[in-house]
């Protein structure tokens, strides 16, 4: 069956069935709610920056497309620049509603009308942003503003006092108006009720602009048979109210005002969305080798590596694939680097990753680790559980610990059999090894790693001078230059 709707490319684009978080149940869930919803409801889907409230919000749509429901779309956002936030949600309403149905035209006459009226109150503001679709001249905006200003201020105030008049009556009339053309899908187009609207990206509008947008929503379109689902972070939403009415106004309740429930966006599951990922990186074979790898799998090393890093220092979805994407960079320049020297890159993943993260949060760690200087102590450090083998557990700062050590090089002074001080630059592999701190971290699942890049590093064959190992030089230098990736 053929859909109607403005975005078509979504109805495959974007399914619940391959949406890489797994919140297919949870959006049924919230499809089933809202859909028994019809008195003018609207509900605030709140999730924080970057946990893919457009990726869910563009799979409801499809959704609710194919389950029959007039659904229409929204990206504030996109129309920030616009002074008349009324202009934005009537013209999207309007231009959708006659997308879902082309035989529905004569029918949002009468709403077209009313919905003139209305934005002719607010005209003043945003006089060339009216709608072709509201009042079938773009240039009547400024024509209304020009005769303003060309009348006295007494008639001025008059047809001030009248332009309110009129738009308290359009208000009413476009409540019931909405109401009817609803009726009209139902009944004469075999349509779904409510009409869902999806309003996304509100919090990354301008505060003014944001505020207006919910006001419009709740006095102009909050009418039976029609629900609306407007994503925000609400926290940051919350930021914005208080930069326009001050610091102590209490946004929490002002909010509450707009929204008749609240839906919070389930957090990730992280573990299915990195088992998505493909590590293996089989164009590195041959070029590039990685260690430490547990479980003897890089593609779970890697995949382990990001789960816990992104539940130590708090990262967002955004954050993650951006993460990515900078460790492939990262890989592909070792790649080139091994067809330039024909040196096999020996990397140790884990340092890449903490490199990456560190440079692109501006951690002074990342600034203050050098030779001799590890850098191991991380105030901000959200220390978590981690297990390396499965009958083993330790905490994720002595992976970390362990693994800044052996990333840098180190000056070493010896007396020679001549009693003479030598002094030689040693690799961190060689000056903990030994240590008690790599054999009580997982039953040797590191030192053996370590062991055997020691080996090669320290190696006078010939077959050494085939690898080229990475310290936290190489680290610093590839992650500034990811760091540009944005």
């Amino acid at each position: 069956m053929s859909l109607n709707c403005k975005y078509q490319e979504w109805l495959t684009e974007y399914t619940f069935d391959n949406c890489k978080l797994n919140r297919k149940e949870y959006g049924e869930f919230l499809t089933n709610y809202i859909k028994g919803e019809h008195d003018g409801f609207v509900l605030n889907l709140n999730g924080a920056w970057g946990t893919g409230k457009t990726e869910f919000l563009r799979r409801l749509y499809t959704h609710l497309t194919n389950e029959g429901h007039p659904t229409i779309y929204i990206d504030a956002w996109e129309s920030d620049f616009s002074e008349v936030p009324l202009s934005v949600v009537a013209s999207e309403l309007i231009n959708q509603l006659s997308i879902i149905n082309h035989n529905i035209g004569s029918d949002l006459d009468k709403l077209t009308g009313f919905l003139g009226k209305a934005l002719k109150g607010a005209v003043i503001a945003g006089a060339g942003l009216a709608s072709k679709h509201l009042v079938d001249d773009s240039a009547a905006g400024r024509e209304v503003v020009k005769a303003f200003f060309d009348t006295s201020p007494k008639d001025f105030l008059t047809s001030i006092k009248k332009d309110h008049e009129e738009q308290v009556e359009a208000i009413k009339s476009i409540r019931k108006e909405l109401g009817l053309v609803a009726e009209v899908l139902e009944q004469t187009h075999a349509k779904e009720l409510p009409v869902i609207v999806l309003i996304d990206e509100l919090d990354r509008c301008r505060p003014n602009y944001a505020i207006e947008m919910l006001e419009v929503i709740k006095h102009f379109f909050t009418t039976k048979n029609f629900v609306f689902v407007v994503a925000t972070d609400t926290t940051q939403l919350q930021e914005s109210i208080k930069s326009v009415y001050g610091s102590n106004f209490d946004s929490n309740t002002y909010l509450k005002r707009f929204f008749n429930r609240e839906a919070k966006l389930a957090e990730p599951n992280l573990v299915h969305y990195l088992g998505l990922n493909d590590f293996k990186f089989v164009d590195l074979v041959g070029k590039v080798e990685i260690y430490p790898v547990i479980e003897n799998s890089q593609n779970k090393t890697i995949a382990q590596y990001i789960e816990w890093i992104a539940k130590v220092y708090n990262l967002s979805l955004r954050d993650i694939d951006q993460l990515i994407d900078k460790l492939r960079a990262c890989l592909r320049t070792a790649t080139f680097s091994f067809e330039t020297t024909n040196r096999i890159q020996v990397i140790n993943v884990f340092c890449l990753l903490i490199a990456l993260i560190e440079f692109d949060k501006g951690h002074k760690q990342y600034i203050e680790r050098a030779n001799d200087t590890p850098a191991t102590e991380v105030d901000s450090l959200n220390d978590i559980v981690v297990s390396i083998k499965r009958d083993k557990k330790t905490m994720f700062s002595e992976l970390y610990k362990l693994n800044m050590k052996n990333s840098v090089m180190y000056n070493h002074s010896y007396i020679d059999s001549y009693d003479r001080k030598i002094d030689v630059t040693v690799n961190g592999m060689h000056h903990f090894i030994n240590k008690q701190d790599v054999n009580s971290l997982a039953d040797g699942v590191m030192r053996t790693a370590f062991v055997k890049i020691r080996d090669i590093f320290e190696s006078k064959s010939e077959n050494s001078e085939n690898y080229k190992i990475w310290f936290w030089e190489d680290f610093k230098r590839v992650s500034e230059l990811a760091g540009n990736l944005n």
